[in-house]
């Protein structure tokens, strides 16, 4: 009898059907993901995801352009330029220039008209006249008696003022010499605008992408260093697991928030890829002293001694026989890690604590507290878009999460 050996293929074959190995494991990865039909949707919601913020920006142009005519909100969140009823000509920060302008803090008018403080002359008032000075009605009566020219202001404040005012002479003479010199709303928006007049549309599909990155950044390091040094911890054991078990015991009894603000006001995040890599190294713990658990467990298995016996090394164990027995549990804690880091960065935004620099959906939250539309109803879009985005964005992961439990356990598919 003759016996056959088989050729090992060529490197060239090799390489030629990768791509089509590739595509095959996809396809069989899709066709699991099927059988759960909400980790489908979350699924296909996270491919959508990746389309609007990784493809969309490089076709839809960024709107950074102040407009102050295309302010298309609810009439209540739009700054709009009040004029005395003489000026009703002035329309436009052009038309403004060399005019005495007034602005009120705490809205956002002040960040508004500064790109234009060297063309215009800027008059600031108090939001409130009770205890820090001259407010919004004692700024629309200099209006009205003609000692500012124009002021960039709520057009809701007008009205109430208008309307609900108790003093019949402020009410005439508001009556009689203001007028919004751009009361029509501007060109439909998909989302509306910003108090800027800018597309918040433009703004949802260029504000996700550094916010996603670094949450995958932040996910990816903690998930890492909880799945080294939790192995090892386990399988060297002695003074190196009691090190590691007491260090992240102790980052574990400061809650990670409150030790991420400390240290925003200790280094300065230069840039948000930095703030996901602090997020990283100070999110390994939880997941490490599971990982080091299941590690203990599974190192007494018949598979393990058998390993053993057979002279592998320490490596070869860890991550050839332990690590796919664990791979569900660490891809699932790897994208709850992901959720984690977004929720402390987007935190830290809005506190003011990390750079703006890059327009995210949380600095959107940020500026929407610094300009006052939380506190609008009528405002609510420039708020609630960024809120909306991510809510969605996260059900997606917890959805397609759920759906990984069941293509990397059996017996999950299997009670289904």
């Amino acid at each position: 009898m003759s016996s056959k050996i088989q050729a090992a293929p060529h490197p060239l074959l090799t390489l030629l059907r990768l791509p089509f190995t590739v595509l095959f494991a996809v396809f069989g990865f899709i066709n699991r993901l099927r059988a759960n039909r909400a980790g489908f949707i979350g699924f296909l919601g996270l491919l959508a995801y990746f389309v609007m913020t990784f493809i969309m920006p490089h076709f839809i142009p960024f709107d950074s352009e102040v407009n102050l005519d295309e302010i298309a909100g609810p009439v209540g969140s739009r700054i709009q330029l009040a004029v005395h009823r003489d000026n009703a000509h002035l329309r436009s920060f052009e038309d403004l220039a060399g005019k005495t302008v007034g602005v009120v803090d705490q809205t956002g008018g002040p960040s508004l008209i500064a790109p234009y403080a060297d063309s215009i002359n800027i008059e600031k008032y108090r939001w409130t006249s009770r205890r820090a000075g001259p407010g919004i009605r004692a700024a629309l009566v200099d209006l009205a008696n003609t000692e500012i020219d124009a002021m960039l202001i709520f057009s809701k404040n007008v009205a109430e003022l208008r309307a609900d005012s108790k003093d019949p002479e402020l009410q005439a003479l508001l009556a009689e010499h203001i007028v919004i010199s751009n009361p029509e709303l501007g060109p439909p928006h998909l989302l509306g605008t910003d108090t800027q007049g800018r597309d918040i549309a433009t703004h949802i599909v260029h504000g996700g992408r550094i916010l996603i990155l670094t949450a995958v950044i932040g996910g990816v390091i903690s998930t890492l260093i909880a799945l080294v040094v939790g192995s090892l911890s386990a399988m060297i054991g002695g003074a190196f697991d009691a090190a590691m078990t007491a260090l992240s015991n102790l980052i574990l009894a400061v809650p990670r928030l409150i030790l991420l603000v400390v240290l925003a006001g200790l280094i300065r995040f230069e840039n948000t890829l930095f703030l996901g890599l602090m997020i990283g190294l100070l999110g390994w713990p939880p997941l490490m002293r599971a990982i080091r658990a299941q590690v203990l467990s599974l190192r007494e298995r018949d598979f393990v001694e058998a390993a053993r016996s057979l002279g592998l090394s320490t490596y070869h164990i860890m991550f050839r026989e332990m690590l796919p027995n664990m791979i569900s549990y660490v891809m699932i804690n790897f994208i709850f890690a992901i959720t984690f880091a977004m929720y402390e960065q987007i935190a830290l935004l809005v506190l003011g604590l990390a750079p703006i620099d890059d327009y995210t959906w949380g600095v959107m939250l940020y500026f929407g507290r610094s300009r006052g539309t939380l506190y609008n109803v009528d405002g609510a879009s420039m708020a609630l878009s960024p809120v909306l985005a991510i809510a969605f964005f996260q059900v997606c992961l917890v959805l397609f999460a759920r759906a990984l439990e069941e293509v990397f356990d059996p017996r999950l598919r299997a009670a289904v």
